[in-house]
């Protein structure tokens, strides 16, 4: 691990202070409820994803006229023969380049939130903040304040955010102004997650820069040793011993859980996602690196005391060739033998059992392609739930027909008009919350106060809940 490394992990690793007792892995511990947060960052259009039979219905055919070029032009039964797989007889397709998607909705455990109202000023900064923060006030460039990830870990007893991110989101941070992370631990690459760095081999060889690394490694970890008794009587705000008590902490942290995944190593497949990746890499690490750091933190979740995980995916700003660049990001995360597929069929069944993925993006873009085989900034958009606990199916109304019927006083039919967007009904706070009390029951309205309003709709922060939608049943709570 590299200097620069440690220094950032002993700030994002305040967690690991309170860390003690012997260590448990995936397969002995007792499953707890896991959500993992998936940010698809740079505004989803997870509609792409969900389309009508072309030859179904009036809706379906102004579907495919405003969003026809989006999936390659050519006539419209062509284009949904070639593209996308029938849920039932008559319903709507989902994209075939999402065969795990495809999978998971055949066994109910795929729930789509139509119509969800998020933020609304189509900046991707604030509204990423918006959306990880769960507060639609919150204010641009805002950077220093809580994420409801981290207001759902202080909600359960000894619980941490474990970030598999290149940076930590504002999503994992908790609620104490002076340590903002206390409750998160960054796991960027846990195959580099220990300080100590292990034995040269023998016989001794040529010179080589990683068996020098190898020997300051180890004369550090003396160096530090030897300093801590030295230290011991500072006086208590004495500077550097919060550094010496961060370096012993992460040696007693560090070898332990390298040596947990060294005896419980992972299926090849699993290893592969580290050696070939998955998704792009203009951000590192790739998304199936950050799944081979899940995979790897379930297997020390009791170390971890795992309970809320942080990934996100980039470059879903897609104004231009959205289906080129679709076609790759949905095939990375939800493809069969991809990024999502590979994890979760090699995790246990009683960890996958216990555990919910929930996609969400800076905001919606609109109804109608562009002229560049792309879609703008939009609001509303669907919001997606996956594990064995959720209650699929679709919540809200896919294709409402007011897109299709003329509004207003000009008359306009959305679908015919350029900057229409998907009408937001549903709070993305009532889904969350919902989210959060399956994780820890009650924990809801903690983490998202505003749901204490949903008896006064006058209040500027009602939480809005779509005609006829019942999301009390959308997890096994």
């Amino acid at each position: 691990m590299k200097r620069r490394d440690f220094l950032k992990l002993t700030m994002y690793s305040t967690a690991l202070a309170g860390l003690a007792g012997p260590m448990s892995n995936v397969l002995a511990a007792v499953p707890q409820r896991t959500l993992v947060n998936i940010m698809c960052l740079g505004g989803a259009d997870f509609r792409f994803m969900f389309a009508p039979n072309p030859a179904n219905t009036a809706y379906a055919t102004k579907f495919w006229e405003a969003r026809a070029s989006l999936y390659g032009g050519g006539t419209y039964q062509n284009a949904w023969n070639n593209l996308f797989t029938e849920t039932a007889p008559g319903a709507f397709g989902i994209y075939n380049n999402a065969g795990w998607l495809q999978a998971q909705y055949a066994a109910n455990n795929v729930a789509i939130i139509c119509n969800v109202a998020g933020s609304e000023n189509r900046r991707h900064d604030q509204s990423q903040l918006i959306v990880n923060t769960g507060d639609l006030t919150a204010g641009a460039f805002v950077y220093d304040r809580d994420g409801w990830g981290g207001r759902l870990a202080e909600n359960i007893s000894a619980a941490n955010v474990v970030a598999m991110t290149h940076d930590v989101s504002v999503f994992c941070k908790g609620t104490d102004p002076a340590d903002r992370l206390k409750q998160v631990i960054h796991a960027r690459n846990t195959k580099d997650f220990a300080l100590s760095l292990g034995k040269d081999p023998l016989p001794p060889t040529l010179p080589n820069p990683m068996h020098i690394q190898k020997r300051f490694g180890r004369a550090l970890k003396s160096y530090y040793a030897a300093k801590r008794d030295e230290v011991a009587n500072k006086p208590a705000d004495w500077i550097y011993h919060k550094f010496i008590q961060h370096e012993k902490k992460l040696r007693d942290f560090g070898d332990p859980f390298k040596a947990l995944i060294d005896a419980n190593p992972a299926p090849a497949a699993i290893e592969a996602l580290y050696t070939n990746g998955s998704g792009n890499t203009l951000f590192t690490p790739s998304f199936g690196t950050q799944c081979a750091n899940l995979y790897d933190s379930f297997t020390g979740a009791d170390l971890f005391n795992l309970r809320v995980a942080s990934m996100e995916f980039s470059s879903f700003d897609t104004h231009r060739s959205e289906k080129f660049y679709l076609d790759r990001h949905l095939t990375d995360i939800f493809g069969t033998g991809k990024g999502l597929d590979v994890l979760t069929s090699a995790l246990p069944a009683d960890v996958w059992n216990n555990t919910v993925f929930v996609f969400t993006t800076d905001f919606g873009r609109q109804l109608r392609a562009n002229g560049d085989i792309g879609t703008d900034h939009g609001t509303g958009n669907y919001m997606i739930l996956v594990g064995p606990q959720v209650n699929g199916g679709v919540y809200g109304d896919m294709h409402p027909l007011r897109e299709v019927t003329p509004q207003g006083p000009a008359q306009e039919i959305p679908y015919d008009k350029q900057g229409a967007d998907i009408l937001g009904l549903t709070s993305f706070e009532r889904v969350l919350a919902r989210t959060c009390d399956w994780v820890q029951p009650g924990s809801g309205v903690q983490v998202f106060p505003n749901t204490v309003y949903n008896s006064n709709p006058t209040h500027p922060n009602y939480p809005i809940l779509e005609t006829g939608v019942d999301l009390s049943g959308l997890l096994a709570i």
